[in-house]
């Protein structure tokens, strides 16, 4: 019988009202759903469907060192970045010393791990991805007739920069916007963020299209359906663009300013059908499947999961998942597209 999980669903502002309800083929309920979470992180732990009934995932399996996640974004997600291994240990002892409850609203470390994110684009995917150069920063600025931005990129650079577009309470509301920043500016339009977003890369992801975010990383989704792939983390360092905590201490403690166009992640080909994501800083391992006819897997790691996003794959059907013990087997069918993911203890 195969093991499928119940995933812990959040519904956050951004979320999309019928896109993640649509693909679960369950009725929409007017809330935003933002995330399904596939793991055992305590601030979403997902439970297992037996024949008596339903059980915690971590009593089954222990604690996974990786998160799975469908997330649906609907209106854009705070202007944030994650820490290294370093970072969240540090600040996870820090914020424990000084007596902070872990679920406490203004707790910043909630675990003691980095949070690397690996983004499969299962719709048009669009976001905000680290930042330009400086030199086509300076020239928005210019183009944009922000004066003052455009002044402090020439004299104080980037961080300094954003330091200063972020602490101020208020700026002018920034007119002649590209057409992906209206949202934000509708939402936020007094926000230094705005000035930020300006700063940074527009990704545009097609689907099936990923993309790999190193912790550092600044970044804001603004809309689209994906699936997600990270360690089980859930540390977040907000700038803006949200109602909930911003420490722009910690944001600046551990954000990447050097000017990098992110790139896409191209999978190897393990055949026709099978794509291996195998990036060597990422602690997990991802393999999609688009299933054509029947195949059966037999797991090799000591838990897998699988996620159906698309068609029926036999034992699952689309927005189910499953485990898999290592040596155990599951057969899928076509048409579908499946995901298999697992952790790699040697990072």
């Amino acid at each position: 019988m195969t093991a499928i999980l119940n995933p812990a669903i959040k519904h956050y502002e951004w979320g999309d009202l019928a896109a993640l309800p649509d693909l679960l083929g369950v009725p929409r309920d007017q809330k935003p759903w933002a995330e399904l979470w596939f793991g055992t992180h305590p601030d979403g732990p997902a439970t297992l469907r037996t024949a008596n009934g339903e059980t915690q995932l971590k009593s089954v399996v222990g604690d996974l060192s990786f998160l799975l996640k469908l997330i649906a974004v609907a209106k854009p997600l705070s202007l944030q970045t994650h820490p290294t291994t370093v970072q969240a240990r540090e600040g996870f002892a820090r914020e424990n010393m000084v007596g902070l409850a872990r679920t406490a609203v203004n707790r910043v470390y909630k675990d003691e791990a980095a949070k690397p994110e690996l983004l499969f684009a299962l719709s048009e995917f669009q976001m905000l991805c680290g930042f330009a150069p400086l030199t086509e920063s300076i020239a928005r600025a210019e183009n944009n007739g922000l004066k003052d931005l455009a002044e402090h990129l020439n004299l104080d650079g980037l961080e300094k920069t954003v330091r200063w577009a972020l602490s101020e309470i208020s700026h002018p509301t920034v007119q002649n916007l590209p057409n992906h920043l209206h949202a934000l500016a509708s939402l936020y339009p007094s926000s230094g963020g705005i000035l930020v977003a300006l700063l940074m890369n527009h990704v545009v992801l097609k689907p099936g299209d990923a993309i790999f975010l190193e912790p550092g990383n600044v970044h804001s989704y603004l809309n689209g359906l994906a699936v997600e792939v990270m360690t089980s983390s859930d540390n977040v360092m907000r700038a803006a663009f949200t109602s909930k905590h911003i420490d722009l201490d910690e944001f600046f403690a551990t954000a990447n300013f050097e000017s990098v166009m992110p790139k896409l992640v191209s999978p190897t080909a393990k055949s026709a059908n099978v794509a291996h994501y195998d990036i060597a800083s990422a602690p997990f391992s991802v393999q999609r499947y688009s299933v054509t006819s029947a195949i059966s897997l037999k797991a090799e790691h000591e838990v897998e999961i699988y996620l159906c996003v698309q068609g029926q794959a036999g034992s699952l059907r689309q927005g189910q998942a499953c485990i898999l013990r290592r040596g155990e087997t599951l057969q899928l069918t076509g048409p579908s597209l499946v995901f298999r993911v697992w952790g790699d203890p040697t990072n």
